[in-house]
């Protein structure tokens, strides 16, 4: 294809679904559990921060081999076509 052909890209929807569940539900998930855990047990607010930071890097850290497979599902599914 020659740069400036007008093409269609598609995606099936679940993909993006999923994308976007993983990289802003699970991170925001984490942040609160872990604020509202540390919270409860320790009864202060720096307390709440210091859970939210802790659950908020450790789910970032699991995400990530979990966002490289589903870019690969993805690329597998993505359909690239000419406009007509």
């Amino acid at each position: 294809m020659p740069v400036g052909t007008a093409v269609t890209v598609t995606l099936p929807e679940s993909h993006i679904l999923i994308g976007a569940a993983l990289l802003y539900g699970v991170p925001l998930a984490a942040l609160l559990a872990g604020a509202a855990i540390a919270a409860a047990l320790f009864g202060s607010d720096l307390a709440a921060a210091a859970g939210a930071v802790a659950a908020l890097l450790a789910a970032l850290s699991a995400a990530a081999p979990l966002r490289r497979r589903l870019e690969r599902a993805t690329l597998r599914h993505l359909a690239v076509k000419t406009a007509a």
